[in-house]
């Protein structure tokens, strides 16, 4: 399955986020030309580290690391905000305040429902801003590393989400169950693949 180099980009920035042990969410803004010009990924349990003023705190997500690095003067409108997970309120409000009016997820998060609030909060809903996904496939891979990511976290909700996530992505969240108790992915993430392969894995796996 051939993937639009954006996407690419945005899952190495995930799966980057995913070896860090922090939530495996990546984004990236892309120009007009279709040059990705910034690059960011949850680091909200990473280390904080020079550069990254938002790193490790509750801001830290992946849309907000990205919207960071843009100027003031740069025409956001002009591109698109692409991440593997549907952003949610803070960095869809985030992204429309800094003029993003078009942005493509992976994965949707029931929880979040961008379409929604994009339609019924006034200001969100003047901006008239695009919101294309689910992804099929890319959706699909995102779920897998959020649902083992989820299954390390090993926290009280976690199966209450993984519920959540099941009924909309039943195949995938099952293929993050068996390989998360394989230890499939973290061996995959301590040996270094490349995002490409990993991809390819989960393909085969889901028969997509």
């Amino acid at each position: 399955m051939r993937v639009h180099s954006a996407w690419i980009a945005a899952f190495k920035e995930a799966w980057h986020a995913y070896r860090e042990d922090s939530v495996p969410v990546g984004a990236v803004f892309v120009a007009p030309s279709g040059d990705v010009v910034h690059r960011g990924r949850n680091q909200v349990y990473s280390a904080r580290t020079p550069g990254s003023p938002l790193g490790h705190t509750r801001l830290a997500h992946a849309e907000m690391n990205v919207l960071a690095q843009a100027a003031p003067e740069e025409r956001l409108y002009e591109g698109i905000l692409y991440t593997t997970l549907e952003p949610c309120a803070m960095c869809l409000g985030a992204a429309v305040v800094c003029g993003v009016r078009h942005i493509r997820y992976a994965a949707d998060d029931g929880p979040t429902e961008a379409a929604r609030l994009l339609a019924s909060h006034p200001l969100l809903a003047s901006k008239h801003v695009v919101l294309d996904g689910p992804e099929s496939f890319l959706g699909h891979v995102s779920v897998v590393l959020m649902s083992d990511w989820i299954l390390r976290e090993a926290s009280p909700t976690a199966e209450r989400t993984l519920g959540g996530l099941s009924r909309a992505h039943p195949a995938a969240v099952a293929l993050a169950r068996s390989w998360h108790g394989s230890h499939h992915l973290q061996r995959m993430a301590q040996d270094g693949v490349d995002i490409a392969v990993l991809l390819a894995e989960v393909q085969k796996a889901l028969g997509r």
